[in-house]
Formats: structure tokens, C-alpha cells, sequence
């Protein structure tokens, strides 16, 4: 069974942008079985300052398993760190910027090194760069694109709901 690491992006998007409990609490029912079933957590995810404190305490309610200690992959998270320095299509801000991916606290060079180590699957809301070989460089790097060039399994939100077949 295939299994999936989901960045923050998803889980805002659940809790903040169109999940709303008010509104979907059928996708909240169902909610607790499919994280517990086909999805690993990483402790940099559960701790990006993005989270709502309200989703931090259903996570700890509702997700029996054992979150993951990211820091266990820092080897393959200096890997995904040197292919962005080492790759003609980012420039160094990709890495230095504010939300720049050599920051120890954001989740997506993390998120490609556990999927990598881990045979996982991840799941975003970013797009892929169409303009990735600009000649000129890019300041961010985006999590599809450089899961393409890692061989990491790479797909959104509704790709993920189709393979889980979520039916609401």
C-alpha cells in the first residue's frame, strides 16, 4: 500500500481553505482513518509555524500513530540541499532567502528527503515552475519540481483523494 507524506499546504487547505469542519464534517469523520491508514508525519510539519493550534489538538486526538522525528533524515536532507546548490536552475536565494530551503524549520527539503529515504509519496498544493530553465535562475525552489529531479513520487490534493478513493 502506497504511503504519503503530506505538506503543510494540505492541511491548511483541509482545515483553513475548503475542509472547514462547519461545513464538511464528513470529510472530518473520514478524516482520522485516512491519515492513520495511508499517511506518515513528520514533526517539522506538525511544528511549521503555519499550524492552527484548534488542528494541532485534533492531530493529537486523532493520529495514533508515532510522528516521525525528521531529524533522523538529515543526511538525505543535505542531500536535497546540495542538489538545489548544485542545480543551474536555482539561485543561491533558494536556499538563503527567508523561506529559503537551508532554514532548518521549513518542511519541504525535509519532506523530499524522508519520501526519498522512505519510498513515500508527496503530496502538495504548489505547482511545478513553469519557467524552472529560466537561464537567469530561480529564487525558490518548488517541492514538484525538485521531486521530478530526485525521482521522488510527487502528486496534489485530488491525485491523492482519487488514490485513496475518498468519497464523500
Amino acid at each position: 500500500m502506497e504511503k504519503y507524506l503530506l505538506d503543510t499546504n494540505i492541511y491548511i487547505n483541509f482545515y483553513e481553505r475548503y475542509y472547514r469542519v462547519k461545513y464538511f464534517p464528513s470529510f472530518w469523520a473520514k478524516l482520522p482513518a485516512i491519515l492513520n491508514k495511508y499517511v506518515v508525519i513528520p514533526e517539522i510539519v506538525v511544528d511549521e509555524n503555519y499550524q492552527d493550534p484548534k488542528f494541532r489538538k485534533w492531530l493529537d486526538k486523532n493520529y495514533l500513530k508515532e510522528i516521525i522525528n525528521h531529524k533522523n533524515y538529515a543526511m538525505q536532507w543535505a542531500q536535497v540541499l546540495q542538489y538545489i546548490d548544485d542545480c543551474e536552475y536555482y539561485k543561491e536565494e533558494a536556499l538563503s532567502a527567508d523561506r529559503g530551503w537551508a532554514h532548518e524549520k521549513i518542511a519541504d527539503p525535509w519532506l523530499i528527503a524522508i519520501a526519498k529515504e522512505e519510498n513515500l509519496t508527496v503530496v502538495t498544493s504548489e505547482i511545478r515552475n513553469p519557467n524552472l530553465h529560466n537561464p537567469n535562475g530561480n529564487k525558490a525552489a518548488k517541492i514538484p519540481d525538485v521531486c521530478d529531479d530526485l525521482e521522488v513520487g510527487c502528486i496534489d490534493m485530488n491525485d491523492f483523494f482519487e488514490k485513496i478513493n475518498l468519497c464523500i
